[in-house]
């Protein structure tokens, strides 16, 4: 049964949402994969909140000039900037991934890369209970 965290990411003070984004996935994932190998996640999928460059009242301290594109809630329910999603066989690959990161020599490698772009004191992670997917029904639209 496939086993899948939630990572909710945000990055560093005076690092933008692009330099964000490029080192999220030009650095810090191939590093990963690169540490991990065989045992990266079957995905690894992230999404990243929509921001604009705005200053408006109730943005938040940290992203002061550049606001969430909120359609329900305020600026604090969205102060993070991605939700990574990382789906695994099952649990026991999770924990054997999760091993590897750990270990020192990598964990210290992680942190190190982590420092260029993610605010770590705010990174929170969480399992991924059940799923539901429900898909439009009707015509297809290829051509």
């Amino acid at each position: 049964m496939p086993y899948s965290i939630l990572l909710y990411a945000s990055r560093k003070p005076g690092v933008t949402p692009e330099q964000f984004k490029a080192h999220y996935d030009g650095t810090h994932v191939p590093l990963v994969r690169e540490l991990t190998g065989a045992y990266f996640p079957l995905s690894h999928t992230r999404r990243y909140l929509h921001r604009s460059e705005n200053q408006a009242d109730g943005n938040t301290a940290r992203n002061r000039s550049t606001p969430a594109t909120v359609i329900m809630g305020t600026q604090e329910d969205f102060d993070y900037d991605a939700v990574a999603e990382l789906t695994f066989e099952d649990e026991a690959a999770f924990q054997t991934f999760y091993g590897i990161v750990q270990q020192p020599e990598n964990a210290a490698k992680i942190a190190a890369d982590e420092e260029n772009f993610l605010d770590r004191s705010r990174l929170t992670v969480v399992v991924v209970g059940n799923t539901s997917e429900t898909r439009r029904l009707g015509r297809s639209y290829e051509t």
